[in-house]
């Protein structure tokens, strides 16, 4: 089966914005890591060959971002909210230009907002799945299944998350992703944080029920848009009661979860879509990925990998400082 990862008129499309030719020589690297790595099989974050990789990955594109003159300075002038300046870098993760103005909160959205920022303003409370001092757990907008996709080829990038019960964990301030140096000041006490949050609040009584419902409501949404678009009445028929069954012994499979059980990771800029910085949060179990995308896996980096290579380099400075 052909490798479930983008092609280069897709990552150049998606990218267009990176006008200079440092950002469009590392889309060209990123793309050849992603095809060099078969997307379509199962794979072990933590294997200890695939999480140096991640760790290597992870430390060149925060490295490559804040070495990145005019993308720090498109940094500052976003956490500004500045809507008059003219970003380039920064511009394929906000807000598309045809909804500002528009909104689905109290707040409709301006030029520098983007899907995440000031989330509570600009989006309908009912998606905020948990609130804590410095962050929000949030549902996935995306079913978790490709079957209800259909219209989408293997090999394609597909719209669903990367496992039943993919949600996502983001900050309540301004930061826009991994590279960004606030989101691992102070000893990376944010992430952390993130990562706490969602442990916490799988544990409570509601928590996990919580969750479900929101996946079984993006699940019955798709299910609704699919066979509205069906042509043929039987088929689709057939298709919606393999996918409720299957939902009914996942769900089971899923509420059976604990903490450990699950993948905290992110996506690095500029193998980002949300500029933001959000957490992915998904079940490692493989019956649990089933019928999820493993498109995005080469680019998926663990927060223990983002942690491992902040302590070692904080430990680097403290040598330094002491030789």
């Amino acid at each position: 089966m052909e490798n479930a990862v983008p092609t280069l008129p897709e990552i150049l499309d998606y990218n267009k914005s990176l006008a200079t030719l440092g950002a469009a020589v590392l889309v060209l690297c990123i793309l050849a890591y992603a095809m060099s790595h078969n997307t379509d099989s199962d794979l072990d974050l933590h294997d200890p060959k695939v999480f140096q990789e991640r760790k290597d990955l992870y430390r060149k594109q925060r490295d490559d971002f804040r070495s990145n003159s005019r993308a720090m300075e498109e940094l500052r002038e976003w956490k500004a909210k500045n809507n008059d300046y003219d970003y380039v870098e920064l511009i394929s993760g906000m807000i598309p230009s045809n909804l500002v103005g528009e909104g689905f909160g109290s707040k409709p959205f301006a030029k520098s907002d983007t899907w995440f920022s000031e989330f509570e303003s600009h989006n309908p409370s009912s998606l905020i799945l948990s609130r804590s001092r410095d962050s929000y757990i949030i549902g996935n907008l995306a079913s978790y299944d490709k079957r209800q996709y259909p219209k989408f080829k293997p090999g394609q990038h597909t719209p669903e998350g990367q496992g039943f019960g993919h949600c996502l964990v983001i900050p309540r301030k301004r930061i826009f992703n991994i590279v960004d140096p606030v989101a691992t000041a102070n000893h990376s006490a944010l992430l952390k944080e993130m990562k706490e949050h969602f442990i916490t609040f799988w544990k409570t009584e509601d928590g996990s029920p919580k969750l479900l419902k929101r996946v079984r409501s993006t699940f019955d949404e798709q299910n609704t848009k699919l066979a509205s678009n069906d042509r043929n009445a039987e088929s689709c028929k057939s298709l919606l009661s393999t996918l409720i069954k299957d939902f009914d012994i996942l769900s089971k499979s899923f509420m059976s979860c604990k903490p450990d059980d699950f993948e905290f990771a992110f996506h690095a800029y500029p193998a980002n879509s949300v500029g933001h910085l959000h957490m992915h949060v998904f079940p490692k179990k493989g019956d649990l990925r089933k019928f999820s995308t493993k498109s995005h896996d080469w680019k998926t980096i663990p927060i223990e990998a983002v942690l491992e290579v902040e302590a070692e380099d904080e430990r680097e400075v403290v040598e330094l400082g002491n030789g």
